[in-house]
């Protein structure tokens, strides 16, 4: 290759069109799949750019979505300017031309000025003034990314279109559903690897841990004090079964005091999903161990404006462990509708979430049963797709 000499720089002026360099944060230039794909350039009057005058941005519109973003600002870096060259062939001679660079977000990201400008203000007098507690969670806030909105929709939605036997084979849908499939897979209890049987699918220990485990050991054992006619948790099949585990020649044997463990867990859990509250701290989850309505707390909530929320994730999440307990506590299969009582769902309901964690139905048996794997007999995710189906 012939030698080439920079002959001329152009660079980033007021009122010089230079191109623009797009970064997408949630998408991705589809020129294949979307030919409606427009750009524009645009001011916003409504906000000031550092130079006093209207920001100026940049705007993508397709089909069914639109993005924006500031030229200039929210760059990953502001130590690097970047260039495209364009070089003559004939006589060797090469421009560089800088570019201008911009973040875009999906338009459905947009709130309102005001309250994002209220929102910083508010984490910014917590982080100068707060306690060790108010840091904590504003540092928790700020790890879920505000987003718990959008997570509940994406989640409600997959939900409903869920379907375990007909699904539709769509590269268009491929980015949905990997997002989507991350989500779900956080809701999802550990399986174990290495189990050898459907009772060992699930482990109680990969689900608790050991000192929560440990004070569940203390509470059971100090149910054996007490009358088990006395004993109320939080529906009639938990209370079934604390009961057969107090009333058994040795109630203290291994077996029944994991019982019990599993129970006061399932009752806990069960509270959190009959609850219509979303605010933690207003909401008893166990009567029995205060150690345990903390553990709840940890797992099965959100911060929402600096506040432990229970949203529609963590709901189905709880969901998720409690029939896997469930499972752990009946050694892999159970009677349907033995499960479904005292649940506030739909039966219906109850047999998607069964088959999300890798469950059988039996309609003649009326039982579900624990696969060994969570892919059906044709080797696919027990998990489909989702979005709408031509």
């Amino acid at each position: 290759m012939r030698s080439s000499k920079i002959t001329d720089v152009v660079n980033i002026e007021r009122g010089r069109d230079n191109p623009i360099l797009m970064n997408f944060q949630n998408a991705e230039m589809g020129y294949k799949n979307d030919s409606q794909i427009r750009c524009f350039r645009a001011e916003d009057t409504n906000r000031s750019s550092p130079d006093g005058g209207p920001s100026r941005m940049a705007v993508v519109v397709s089909n069914q979505d639109a993005y924006r973003g500031y030229l200039g600002e929210n760059l990953p870096s502001d130590l690097m300017d970047t260039y495209v060259a364009i070089r003559n062939k004939r006589t060797g001679k090469m421009r560089l031309i800088q570019l201008e660079e911009c973040t875009m977000l999906n338009s459905c990201f947009d709130d309102n000025r005001n309250t994002l400008q209220e929102e910083k203000n508010t984490n910014t007098l917590m982080r100068k003034f707060g306690g060790k507690n108010a840091i904590r969670a504003l540092e928790r806030y700020e790890r879920a990314n505000n987003n718990i909105d959008v997570m509940s929709e994406a989640i409600d939605q997959t939900v409903i279109q869920f379907d375990d036997e007909q699904f539709t084979e769509d590269n268009s849908f491929a980015k949905n559903k990997v997002e989507g499939e991350l989500i779900l897979a956080s809701m999802k209890p550990p399986r174990n690897p290495e189990a050898k049987s459907p009772a060992e699918v699930y482990r109680l220990e990969d689900m608790l841990s050991e000192p929560v485990r440990e004070n569940l050991k203390t509470v059971g054992l100090g149910f054996m004090k007490k009358e088990p006619e006395s004993l109320e948790l939080a529906n009639v099949y938990l209370t079934n079964k604390v009961k057969t585990a107090l009333q058994s020649k040795e109630p203290d044997s291994d077996e029944n005091v994991r019982a019990l463990q599993i129970c006061l867990y399932m009752d806990a859990l069960c509270r959190l999903l009959t609850n219509n509250g979303s605010n933690f701290d207003k909401i008893v989850y166990s009567p029995y161990s205060n150690n345990l309505f903390r553990e709840i707390k940890q797992n099965f909530s959100q911060v929402n404006k600096f506040q432990p929320t229970k949203t529609k994730y963590t709901t189905h999440k709880a969901m998720t462990y409690y029939l896997a307990l469930a499972f752990i506590l009946e050694g892999g299969a159970i009677n349907v509708d033995q499960l479904h009582g005292g649940l506030n769902i739909t039966r219906n309901d109850l047999l998607k979430f069964a088959s999300f964690i890798g469950v059988s139905f039996n309609s003649t048996k009326n039982t579900l049963t624990l696969r060994m794997t969570e892919s059906s007999s044709s080797g696919r995710s027990s998990f489909r797709r989702f979005g709408k189906r031509k």
